[in-house]
């Protein structure tokens, strides 16, 4: 599915363009190169159907040159090992979760992961380059991607705010209120257009103001609405 010139939403469980347990997996167009943003939950369905998306919108899936995973979550990176093997692409993931992919923790799949991110990084995808901006808040080390073109800004948010305001703060290990609080400013000021996230809806314009919204209700006094709350909790499909 083309949302940009150069972007395209090649999986998602939500939305069926993929295996029920993925998240929404981007792909960018580099002209030289291509990318894959985070690579789903890794049942066999989601390779088999992210393959046919990626050709049917006619890019060559042997062109994939870097796997960038924003989070070690599962529905995020359980695919990220048959991706490495199949396209011999490296992962990329913040370098604070490495240990966390690699040993498999709380069965996620191990992955080696061939360089780790930090905050302010820049990745190069042929003709274009996308910053990491990392904003540990619904994991320890998760990263947003930024990425502009022709003055376009693109914002791949992962789990960490979402169209509406919301945020992305669950009961797990490391997903904390202090740390959006301390870190969500890190997305103020950057003039988004398109709020690509990991889950929900996404925007193609004004996307700044639904992040906007977010940073005012973290620096309030009240819980913001989270992506757990009012019916939006995730559980395993129905046929997980």
């Amino acid at each position: 599915m083309r949302l940009h010139e150069r972007v395209y939403l090649v999986g998602s469980g939500e939305m069926g363009l993929s295996d029920s347990w993925d998240c929404h997996v981007y792909l960018i167009d580099g002209g030289s190169e291509l990318a894959l943003i985070d690579a789903g939950g890794g049942r066999p369905a989601s390779f088999d159907r992210i393959f046919r998306n990626i050709q049917t919108d006619g890019l060559r899936v042997e062109n994939i040159r870097h796997i960038v995973l924003t989070h070690w979550h599962g529905d995020h990176a359980n695919g990220a090992a048959e991706w490495r093997d199949r396209l011999q692409a490296p992962v990329y993931l913040p370098e604070i979760e490495r240990g966390w992919l690699e040993s498999g923790r709380d069965g996620v799949t191990a992955c080696p992961v061939d360089r780790g991110i930090h905050n302010g990084e820049d990745i190069q995808i042929g003709d274009l380059s996308l910053q990491a901006i990392q904003v540990p808040s619904h994991s320890p080390g998760i990263c947003a991607y930024l990425l502009e073109i022709d003055g376009y800004r693109i914002l791949f948010a992962a789990d960490i705010v979402f169209i509406h305001g919301l945020i992305g703060l669950i009961n797990y290990d490391g997903s904390e209120m202090a740390g959006y609080r301390q870190n969500l400013p890190r997305l103020a000021d950057l003039n988004i257009n398109a709020l690509l996230p990991g889950h929900l809806l996404f925007t193609l314009r004004d996307g700044q103001r639904h992040i906007d919204l977010a940073l005012e209700r973290v620096q309030g006094m009240f819980v913001p609405p989270s992506i757990g709350q009012l019916g939006l909790t995730f559980r395993a499909p129905a046929d997980y």
